[in-house]
Protein backbone atom coordinates (compact mmCIF):
# COMPACT_ATOMS: atom_id res chain seq x y z
CA UNK A 1 0.00 0.00 0.00
CA UNK A 2 1.40 3.39 -1.02
CA UNK A 3 1.02 6.15 1.57
CA UNK A 4 0.03 9.63 0.42
CA UNK A 5 1.83 11.71 3.04
CA UNK A 6 0.23 14.98 1.94
CA UNK A 7 -3.25 13.56 2.34
CA UNK A 8 -2.33 11.85 5.61
CA UNK A 9 -0.98 15.12 7.02
CA UNK A 10 -4.19 16.90 6.00
CA UNK A 11 -6.33 14.29 7.78
CA UNK A 12 -4.16 14.52 10.88
CA UNK A 13 -4.37 18.29 11.08
CA UNK A 14 -8.14 18.25 10.65
CA UNK A 15 -9.16 15.23 12.74
CA UNK A 16 -6.11 14.45 14.87
CA UNK A 17 -6.12 10.88 13.53
CA UNK A 18 -5.51 9.05 10.25
CA UNK A 19 -6.11 5.35 9.56
CA UNK A 20 -4.29 3.09 7.10
CA UNK A 21 -6.48 -0.04 6.74
CA UNK A 22 -4.50 -3.15 5.97
CA UNK A 23 -1.19 -1.29 5.65
CA UNK A 24 0.66 -4.27 7.10
CA UNK A 25 -1.79 -7.00 6.10
CA UNK A 26 1.03 -8.96 4.48
CA UNK A 27 2.91 -8.94 7.80
CA UNK A 28 0.06 -10.18 10.01
CA UNK A 29 1.45 -13.65 10.68
CA UNK A 30 5.04 -12.66 11.58
CA UNK A 31 3.75 -9.72 13.62
CA UNK A 32 1.49 -12.04 15.63
CA UNK A 33 4.21 -14.61 16.21
CA UNK A 34 6.69 -11.95 17.32
CA UNK A 35 4.09 -10.33 19.55
CA UNK A 36 3.48 -13.67 21.30
CA UNK A 37 7.23 -14.15 21.78
CA UNK A 38 7.40 -10.83 23.63
CA UNK A 39 5.27 -12.29 26.43
CA UNK A 40 6.35 -15.93 26.41
CA UNK A 41 10.10 -15.67 27.11
CA UNK A 42 12.60 -13.09 28.41
CA UNK A 43 14.14 -10.80 25.81
CA UNK A 44 17.68 -9.53 25.83
CA UNK A 45 17.80 -5.85 26.81
CA UNK A 46 14.05 -5.50 27.47
CA UNK A 47 11.92 -6.26 30.52
CA UNK A 48 8.17 -6.29 31.02
CA UNK A 49 6.76 -3.29 32.86
CA UNK A 50 5.33 -4.02 36.34
CA UNK A 51 2.13 -5.97 35.64
CA UNK A 52 -1.30 -4.44 36.07
CA UNK A 53 -4.59 -6.29 36.06
CA UNK A 54 -5.54 -7.04 32.46
CA UNK A 55 -2.51 -5.30 30.98
CA UNK A 56 1.01 -6.33 30.03
CA UNK A 57 3.44 -3.91 28.39
CA UNK A 58 6.92 -4.55 27.05
CA UNK A 59 8.81 -1.25 26.62
CA UNK A 60 11.64 -1.76 24.16
CA UNK A 61 14.28 0.31 22.42
CA UNK A 62 14.43 0.16 18.65
CA UNK A 63 17.73 -1.69 18.84
CA UNK A 64 16.26 -4.36 21.13
CA UNK A 65 13.83 -5.67 18.54
CA UNK A 66 16.20 -6.89 15.79
CA UNK A 67 18.65 -8.12 18.44
CA UNK A 68 15.90 -10.49 19.59
CA UNK A 69 14.84 -11.49 16.09
CA UNK A 70 11.73 -9.29 16.13
CA UNK A 71 12.34 -8.00 12.62
CA UNK A 72 8.71 -7.53 11.51
CA UNK A 73 7.88 -5.44 14.58
CA UNK A 74 11.00 -3.34 14.05
CA UNK A 75 10.32 -2.80 10.35
CA UNK A 76 6.70 -1.75 10.89
CA UNK A 77 7.08 0.35 14.05
CA UNK A 78 10.15 2.29 12.91
CA UNK A 79 9.25 2.82 9.26
CA UNK A 80 10.62 5.89 7.45
CA UNK A 81 7.13 6.99 6.38
CA UNK A 82 6.09 7.54 10.01
CA UNK A 83 9.14 9.68 10.76
CA UNK A 84 8.50 11.73 7.60
CA UNK A 85 4.83 12.14 8.50
CA UNK A 86 5.86 13.51 11.89
CA UNK A 87 8.21 16.04 10.29
CA UNK A 88 5.46 17.26 7.98
CA UNK A 89 2.83 17.38 10.71
CA UNK A 90 4.97 19.35 13.15
CA UNK A 91 6.52 21.59 10.46
CA UNK A 92 9.96 20.87 11.85
CA UNK A 93 12.73 18.28 11.87
CA UNK A 94 12.17 15.79 14.66
CA UNK A 95 14.25 13.28 16.52
CA UNK A 96 13.95 9.72 15.28
CA UNK A 97 11.58 7.51 17.21
CA UNK A 98 13.65 5.11 19.28
CA UNK A 99 11.19 3.42 21.63
CA UNK A 100 8.30 1.00 21.27
CA UNK A 101 5.63 -0.46 23.53
CA UNK A 102 4.30 -3.94 22.83
CA UNK A 103 0.92 -4.32 24.57
CA UNK A 104 -1.21 -7.31 25.45
CA UNK A 105 -4.57 -6.55 27.09
CA UNK A 106 -7.06 -8.94 28.66
CA UNK A 107 -10.31 -8.26 30.57
CA UNK A 108 -10.19 -6.21 33.79
CA UNK A 109 -12.48 -6.55 36.78
CA UNK A 110 -11.76 -3.07 38.10
CA UNK A 111 -11.95 -0.51 35.30
CA UNK A 112 -11.17 2.34 37.69
CA UNK A 113 -7.77 0.79 38.40
CA UNK A 114 -4.47 1.54 36.60
CA UNK A 115 -4.73 1.82 32.83
CA UNK A 116 -5.98 4.27 30.23
CA UNK A 117 -9.67 3.40 30.12
CA UNK A 118 -10.50 6.88 31.41
CA UNK A 119 -10.78 9.94 29.13
CA UNK A 120 -7.42 11.68 28.75
CA UNK A 121 -4.78 13.24 26.52
CA UNK A 122 -1.03 12.74 26.90
CA UNK A 123 1.39 15.24 28.43
CA UNK A 124 3.76 15.54 25.44
CA UNK A 125 2.92 16.79 21.95
CA UNK A 126 3.67 13.67 19.92
CA UNK A 127 2.31 11.39 17.24
CA UNK A 128 1.58 7.77 18.11
CA UNK A 129 1.73 4.95 15.60
CA UNK A 130 -0.56 2.12 16.73
CA UNK A 131 -0.41 -1.18 14.83
CA UNK A 132 -3.23 -3.66 15.28
CA UNK A 133 -1.60 -7.05 15.73
CA UNK A 134 -5.03 -8.68 16.06
CA UNK A 135 -8.45 -7.51 14.88
CA UNK A 136 -9.87 -4.68 17.00
CA UNK A 137 -13.54 -3.95 17.66
CA UNK A 138 -15.67 -2.45 20.41
CA UNK A 139 -15.81 -5.96 21.89
CA UNK A 140 -12.08 -6.25 22.51
CA UNK A 141 -10.84 -2.78 23.36
CA UNK A 142 -10.70 -0.73 20.16
CA UNK A 143 -9.29 2.70 20.98
CA UNK A 144 -11.90 5.47 21.16
CA UNK A 145 -11.24 9.09 20.13
CA UNK A 146 -12.98 12.46 19.91
CA UNK A 147 -11.94 13.82 16.55
CA UNK A 148 -10.78 17.41 16.30
CA UNK A 149 -10.18 17.92 20.04
CA UNK A 150 -6.38 17.98 19.72
CA UNK A 151 -6.08 21.75 19.24
CA UNK A 152 -8.09 22.63 22.35
CA UNK A 153 -6.27 20.10 24.51
CA UNK A 154 -2.92 21.32 23.24
CA UNK A 155 -3.91 24.88 24.18
CA UNK A 156 -4.61 23.58 27.69
CA UNK A 157 -1.19 21.87 27.76
CA UNK A 158 0.53 25.14 26.85
CA UNK A 159 -1.39 27.07 29.51
CA UNK A 160 -0.41 24.56 32.18
CA UNK A 161 3.22 24.57 31.06
CA UNK A 162 3.40 28.37 30.91
CA UNK A 163 2.03 28.60 34.45
CA UNK A 164 4.34 25.87 35.79
CA UNK A 165 1.41 23.59 36.60
CA UNK A 166 2.20 19.88 36.53
CA UNK A 167 0.21 17.64 34.19
CA UNK A 168 -2.32 15.64 36.18
CA UNK A 169 -4.19 12.55 35.11
CA UNK A 170 -7.17 12.62 34.88
CA UNK A 171 -6.96 15.96 33.12
CA UNK A 172 -9.60 18.39 31.78
CA UNK A 173 -10.50 17.18 28.29
CA UNK A 174 -12.02 19.01 25.33
CA UNK A 175 -15.07 17.59 23.60
CA UNK A 176 -17.25 16.82 26.59
CA UNK A 177 -20.26 17.36 24.33
CA UNK A 178 -18.96 14.96 21.65
CA UNK A 179 -19.43 11.19 21.51
CA UNK A 180 -16.42 8.88 21.32
CA UNK A 181 -15.69 7.18 18.00
CA UNK A 182 -14.20 3.68 18.27
CA UNK A 183 -11.53 2.87 15.69
CA UNK A 184 -12.16 -0.70 14.63
CA UNK A 185 -9.96 -2.53 12.14
CA UNK A 186 -8.46 -5.77 10.95
CA UNK A 187 -5.03 -6.98 11.95
CA UNK A 188 -2.35 -5.11 10.02
CA UNK A 189 -4.17 -1.78 10.24
CA UNK A 190 -2.03 1.21 11.25
CA UNK A 191 -3.48 4.15 13.15
CA UNK A 192 -1.61 7.42 13.67
CA UNK A 193 -2.97 10.02 16.05
CA UNK A 194 -1.92 13.18 17.83
CA UNK A 195 -1.80 12.23 21.53
CA UNK A 196 -3.35 15.62 22.28
CA UNK A 197 -6.60 14.10 21.01
CA UNK A 198 -9.16 13.26 23.70
CA UNK A 199 -9.01 9.46 23.75
CA UNK A 200 -9.33 6.34 25.87
CA UNK A 201 -8.63 2.63 25.69
CA UNK A 202 -11.68 0.50 24.99
CA UNK A 203 -12.94 -2.32 27.20
CA UNK A 204 -11.77 -5.87 26.48
CA UNK A 205 -14.73 -8.20 26.78
CA UNK A 206 -14.79 -11.54 28.65
CA UNK A 207 -12.70 -14.24 27.02
CA UNK A 208 -11.12 -11.79 24.53
CA UNK A 209 -7.82 -9.95 24.26
CA UNK A 210 -6.23 -7.00 22.47
CA UNK A 211 -2.81 -7.14 20.84
CA UNK A 212 -1.26 -3.88 19.65
CA UNK A 213 2.16 -2.24 19.33
CA UNK A 214 3.14 1.44 19.53
CA UNK A 215 5.91 3.83 18.67
CA UNK A 216 6.06 7.64 18.80
CA UNK A 217 7.65 10.62 17.13
CA UNK A 218 8.01 13.64 19.38
CA UNK A 219 7.66 17.28 18.41
CA UNK A 220 10.40 19.76 19.27
CA UNK A 221 8.13 20.96 22.08
CA UNK A 222 7.96 17.44 23.51
CA UNK A 223 11.74 17.20 23.34
CA UNK A 224 12.00 20.42 25.39
CA UNK A 225 9.44 19.06 27.86
CA UNK A 226 11.28 15.77 28.27
CA UNK A 227 14.52 17.68 28.86
CA UNK A 228 12.85 19.73 31.60
CA UNK A 229 13.39 22.99 29.73
CA UNK A 230 11.14 26.04 29.70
Amino acid sequence: MKIDLDQATEHLRRDGVVIFPGLYADQCEPLMQEHKRCFSAPLKGAELAPPMEGEQILPARAVDLPENGLHALHQCLFANWFHELGSRYFHSPIASNQFASICYDTPKRHLDGPGNHHTHWDPTLSLRLMILISDASVKNGAIEVKRGTHYRNHATRLQLWENHIEYQDPCPCAGEEQPFTPIEGRAGTAIVFDVSLTHRKGIVGPGLDRRVAFSHVHSLLAQYQQAGQS
